[in-house]
């Protein structure tokens, strides 16, 4: 039903996401093993977090809206932009949407996982810097 206004948009940051998860996976966790490109490869993680957070974001939006319509959709936005995901959390475990529930929570622990980690690379490098000199 609102394909027409987050299809496109959607599909984008998608296909983005979904190449930048793999850079941070095969190249850049590898990567933050050694001592110089830890502070790298921990600001590329903590950015790349925020995109993951952003498809989410559209996830939570595009769920609410289609499952609860639009009022949940308003009041999910009221909640600080961030309630949306909450309110298409709920949306989907009560209308018994497994598939669609578990993309969401994955998503979640995606978007903190990566943000939990690219600080922890950040705070490593710089207590390397520190042991060093």
């Amino acid at each position: 039903m609102y394909d027409f206004v987050f299809g496109p948009l959607y599909t984008w940051i998608s296909n983005i996401q979904f190449v930048v998860f793999f850079i941070d996976l095969i190249i850049l966790i590898p990567l933050s093993f050694f001592r110089k490109a830890r502070r790298f490869s921990g600001t590329v993680i903590m950015y790349s977090s925020y995109l993951f957070g952003l498809q989410l974001w559209l996830s939570g939006l595009m769920v609410t809206l289609q499952i609860w319509g639009v009022w949940a959709a308003i009041i999910g936005l009221l909640l600080l932009g961030v309630g949306v995901i909450p309110i298409a959390l709920i949306a989907t475990l009560f209308n018994g949407l497994w598939n669609e529930f578990i993309q969401l929570l994955l998503s979640v622990i995606i978007v903190f996982g990566s943000r939990i980690l690219g600080a922890y690379l950040l705070k490593k490098a710089t207590c390397d810097n520190v042991q060093l000199q």
